[in-house]
């Protein structure tokens, strides 16, 4: 999870909504393994004190960290648990994940039964050579699109957030649905990419010369298209209706990247987009990405963290909606 949306093209990924409470020296973030470092030794004393003869010391005697005359008297209340705002929302999105993989599905684990509907995302053999001259075309696009691309890399909040004005501290639990969304999206992306086994478009084509190395793992499907729309569809379901409704006088609805779809799967199309405009991904492992991301969805609703059934006043989705109303 530390390599950021898509999974392993850069190894510093976290999100620049924080008040740099960040150890630079464990690449740690936050409130999670690394966190500040607060240094305490023993500080010279407030008022100088006078020997067993009554004569004032001419230095100050040590001032330890806690005093030794109040350590005794301070004492905190019992807690009633650890205080889940204090959780660090990609630790807390790994426990989610120990969710996930245990909904169950005819006998078997839900999220491992999607190969036959990805498969059909896969071209032939004329479609694929079309692919490849397509990517050859974009190659002139790059220009324009390559900051926002290698922003969007390892920060997807940072445009996400921007759709409508939010960071992490304004809507935490929205900010928290991200990060889950980046989990879930990067596991389930890794099997299926495994399972696959699709060589990169640069693979066929030295034309394509990609500007960024390849990332380490296969192209089908598209792990950033995966992660972005499932943040944009977990998004979709607690934000308001100016970032979750399609615009409705445009064509072609539902098919990414043209109009009539969301603010927020737009973004998602425009991400994947960037991938492919870069040389590292074809248009199906895209294609294939949105709906790993649509399958996933249904499964995430079924963990409890996130869809609590047995209490609608509760989960992450129901906390998250709660900082739109």
């Amino acid at each position: 999870m530390t390599g950021g949306i898509g999974s392993a093209d850069f190894d510093f990924d976290f999100d620049f909504d924080f008040d740099f409470d960040f150890d630079f020296s464990t690449g740690g973030g936050g409130r999670g393994r690394g966190g500040r470092v607060r240094p305490i030794g023993v500080s010279p004393a407030l008022k100088k004190v006078a020997d067993q003869n009554g004569v004032m010391e001419d230095w100050f005697h040590g001032y330890k960290w806690p005093p030794a005359d109040f350590q005794s008297r301070w004492t905190n209340a019992a807690p009633t648990g650890f205080p889940g705002k204090y959780w660090d929302p990609k630790l807390r999105a790994l426990t989610i994940l120990g969710e996930f993989v245990q909904v169950m599905s005819g006998g078997k684990p839900a999220w491992n039964q999607f190969h036959n509907d990805l498969a059909t995302f896969l071209p032939n053999a004329a479609d694929f050579d079309q692919e490849l001259k397509d990517l050859v075309t974009l190659i002139e696009y790059r220009p324009a699109v390559m900051a926002e691309a290698l922003a969007q890399r390892t920060n997807p909040w940072a445009y996400f957030s921007g759709i409508l004005m939010c960071n992490s501290k304004s809507a935490p639990a929205t900010h928290q649905l991200v990060v889950v969304a980046s989990a879930i999206g990067q596991f389930q992306v890794m099997q299926y990419k495994m399972y696959f086994n699709r060589p990169r478009p640069s693979q066929y084509s030295p034309a394509l010369l990609p500007p960024i190395d390849v990332p380490g793992h296969a192209a089908f499907p598209s792990g950033h298209a995966t992660e972005s729309f499932l943040i944009a569809l977990l998004l979709e379901e607690v934000m308001p209706n100016a970032a979750k409704l399609p615009a409705t006088d445009a064509p072609d609805p539902g098919k990414p990247p043209h109009p009539g779809i969301s603010p927020l799967q737009q973004m998602a199309a425009r991400i994947a987009r960037n991938r492919e405009v870069l040389g590292l991904h074809y248009p199906s492992d895209s294609k294939a990405g949105r709906q790993l991301a649509i399958l996933t969805l249904a499964v995430l609703k079924q963990c409890k963290s996130i869809v609590d059934p047995t209490n609608p006043n509760k989960g992450l989705l129901y906390d998250a909606k709660q900082e739109w109303l």
